[in-house]
């Protein structure tokens, strides 16, 4: 599941945890209900266990990487706000057919920027692949070939799984198991491209487990 060994903290489980979601539609869950989302999913999964978990989502349809980066610069959030991160971001920069230099360079930025705002825990922003829209109904009615876009999700895949291993984060990989699932009526909204709850149910899952790893819960 995980695509890079976790170090684990030596302290004792927490009972309240800060956690900061960023990133485009996927995160934002367009088209789903907000409790339905990925960091939502997350928060009702630890505050079942009674730990508070307070979550803020930095995200929206459409965004690049570097909208995002201007965006969070809005926020003016303050050093150590938050203990923890996750960053889910390019298949916007893929669509508009940007490089993956130009990505690669704003990726740094946004883990940089995203560290300044975590409590001395530097590994702990988790990186997130880039879902296969190609698989979808709306990715296989278009101009663009299935295999063309598979081809550039993994190349932007590439930069973030190497990013993450360079920089011993974790790194999870949903494109795999989402090229097998995503496409299915059930594990999309209305519009036909972006997931639903049942897709969000998964990887809620897997940063979940990351997060006990990291905190021992």
């Amino acid at each position: 599941m995980l695509g890079n060994k976790i170090n684990a903290t030596n302290e004792s489980p927490f009972k309240e945890i800060n956690y900061l979601a960023l990133g485009d539609s996927y995160t934002i869950g367009e088209g789903e209900a907000t409790p339905n989302t990925y960091p939502w999913q997350i928060t009702k999964i630890f505050s079942n266990e009674g730990i508070k978990f307070n979550t803020k989502v930095i995200a929206k349809t459409g965004w690049t990487s570097n909208e995002l980066l201007q965006a969070m610069s809005q926020e003016k959030i303050a050093p150590n706000s938050y203990d923890i991160a996750s960053i889910l971001i390019g298949v916007n920069n893929q669509y508009r057919g940007q490089s993956t230099e130009q990505f690669h360079e704003e990726l740094i930025e946004l883990i940089e920027t995203t560290q300044s705002f975590l409590k001395n825990r530097n590994n702990h922003i988790v990186l997130v692949s880039i879902p296969d829209w190609g698989i979808t109904r709306f990715g296989q009615s278009g101009k663009k070939p299935q295999d063309q876009i598979s081809k550039e999700i993994n190349a932007f895949n590439k930069v973030i799984s190497n990013e993450a291993e360079i920089r011993d984060m974790p790194f999870i990989n949903i494109t795999d198991h989402y090229r097998v699932w995503g496409g299915n009526a059930k594990n999309m909204v209305d519009d036909g491209l972006h997931p639903s709850r049942y897709i969000y149910k998964e990887w809620a899952f897997q940063l979940s487990e990351i997060f006990r790893e990291l905190y021992q819960l």
